[in-house]
């Protein structure tokens, strides 16, 4: 499932379908990518996690 990270200074994080999360017992975020990369976001620099909004269609 994509999603995007929201990060407490307002940045957004878009990751695609191959993209996964899971959270650390203390609260951090654990994101791999779709090469398997890992990242980790403490629990002060991450806001929340949704379900990427579609971009706006041009209007015709």
């Amino acid at each position: 499932m994509a999603f995007d990270l929201h990060r407490t200074d307002g940045e957004v994080l878009r990751y695609d379908d191959a993209a996964r999360f899971s959270f650390t017992a203390t609260g951090h975020l654990v994101v791999y990518d779709a090469r398997g990369n890992k990242t980790v976001y403490s629990h002060h620099s991450w806001n929340r996690i949704e379900e990427p909004v579609p971009p706006p269609r041009p209007m015709r």
